[in-house]
């Protein structure tokens, strides 16, 4: 998924307080000050099939002590957002201090209520997302070694987590998490070997070795992987978000079949989803609007229908949103002046050091095509266009190069411009061809600039 403009506004113990909807009683979450906070909003999500379907869904907020609403009496899980990786299990009325260690999130230290618990539940195991580090492995290890260390590990943390908490919901959720932790692990075991193999071996040899290897592994692989999925019912599955990856990254070897041969048949919606999420070419295209018609499971079809809500108009075939610019003279141009002409527009700022990076092979490719229909537009979303027209003084472009500026919010607004370097490509009768177009480094690129240019 792409980053995300942060809010840069300073952060207070005391203040706003995260909140979705009204339940029981809340539990308090307070965060010790730390450099981390200053720099990035804290948010935290609770950890349901909703949030692991969209993680990059933020509750509002950006304070450092949080009002978590929670339901069930024997205790929900939330989770730092994003770059901070650290899981809370919180009950009805708890007040929990928490130490944020950012350097290594597993020495975080927690105080007051379930400090036991969540020291327990941020061991590095969880927030790495294996219980062997690839580091480990040596090439005398068997995968029937590894496989008896993982499942020694989980056996032996099944044990430390029974003295951690009393709780049913702990205990429950925590023996999930562990038996797919295992399995992780087994399948990082598989994609280490495989990539060290890859570098050592030609293609061709490769493909022989893979293919073979593979067999094998999934042979040992899904026998446990049945086992572990039988223990639990669907719905406890997909609670949680590190639980569904590794479900995602089984069905990505095996195939489908093995969810629908487990029974689990709301998860083919949810992997489909995802499938999607995780190609922007995909999820802008009409592609997205069929898919309502393809899932069944309620969940899945709500966020479609909020994600078609959010990018209908920028889905491929679209019509383009008009915008105001200024050159470097001032002067205002629209989008719409351009009709008529395809346009390849790189979204950048001065202070985003890829988008530099990327400049050159922008430059590159507009010499190229200079002479041809397509128009190739620079638009820098700098809060002040000084910086923009200091760094073009000190610059080379070229002068097919239409280099423009806006502080617009609306701008990145509607063209969902939450991360940088971004391009979009826009076709001559003025509908959106691709909201995430290619790189210029991209393979293809200049095949599909020719396509466009000579429509």
């Amino acid at each position: 998924m792409m980053r995300y403009l942060y809010k840069r506004t300073p952060f207070l113990l005391c203040g706003v307080l995260c909140v979705l909807t009204t339940f029981s009683q809340n539990a308090r979450v307070v965060f010790k000050s730390n450099p981390v906070f200053k720099r990035f909003p804290a948010e935290l999500l609770k950890e349901t099939r909703y949030d692991m379907i969209l993680p990059e869904r933020m509750l509002s907020g950006d304070s450092l002590v949080f009002e978590l609403e929670v339901a069930d009496p024997e205790g929900e899980y939330y989770r730092l957002y994003d770059w901070g990786g650290l899981n809370l299990f919180v009950k009805p009325g708890n007040k929990i201090l928490v130490d944020y260690n950012s350097r290594e999130r597993w020495k975080t230290r927690f105080e007051g209520d379930l400090s036991a618990e969540n020291a327990w539940l941020n061991q590095s195991c969880f927030l790495s997302g294996t219980m062997l580090y690839p580091a480990g492995f040596t090439d005398t290890l068997t995968y029937q070694d590894f496989r008896r260390q993982v499942f020694a590990n989980v056996d032996s943390l099944k044990r430390t987590m029974k003295k951690a908490s009393a709780s049913k919901t702990f205990i429950a959720a925590s023996r999930i998490r562990l038996d797919f932790l295992a399995l992780g692990s087994l399948m990082n075991y598989y994609q280490t070997i495989a990539y060290r193999k890859k570098n050592e071996l030609m293609p061709a040899n490769f493909e022989v070795w893979h293919e073979s290897f593979k067999g094998m592994f999934l042979k040992d692989f899904l026998k446990d992987a049945r086992r572990i999925c039988r223990r639990y019912d669907e719905n406890d599955v997909l609670g949680y978000r590190q639980v569904t990856q590794t479900l995602s990254g089984i069905v990505y070897l095996a195939g489908t079949d093995f969810v629908e041969r487990m029974g689990y048949h709301l998860f083919n919606d949810e992997y489909a989803l995802v499938q999607l999420l995780n190609d922007p070419t995909r999820l802008y295209s009409q592609e997205l609007l069929e898919l309502p018609a393809q899932v069944s499971d309620s969940v899945v079809l709500r966020v479609v229908n909020e994600l078609i809500s959010e990018k209908r108009n920028l889905l491929t075939g679209a019509d383009v949103m008009d915008f105001e610019f200024r050159d470097t003279s001032g002067n205002v141009h629209k989008l719409s002046d351009y009709k008529g002409e395809p346009l390849y527009i790189d979204v950048w700022a001065t202070w985003c050091n890829p988008c530099k990076a990327l400049a050159p092979a922008f430059h590159e490719l507009a010499v190229k095509f200079q002479g041809k229909n397509i128009r190739f537009i620079s638009i820098s979303i700098d809060k002040w266009a000084t910086p923009w027209l200091r760094y073009l003084r000190e610059k080379d472009v070229a002068k097919n190069v239409l280099e423009m500026h806006t502080g617009d919010k609306a701008f990145r607004k509607k063209y969902l411009i939450s991360g940088i370097p971004r391009f979009i490509l826009i076709d001559k009768d003025f509908k959106i061809r691709a909201a995430f177009a290619p790189t210029p480094t991209m393979d293809g690129i200049e095949t599909l600039l020719e396509q466009v240019a000579n429509e």
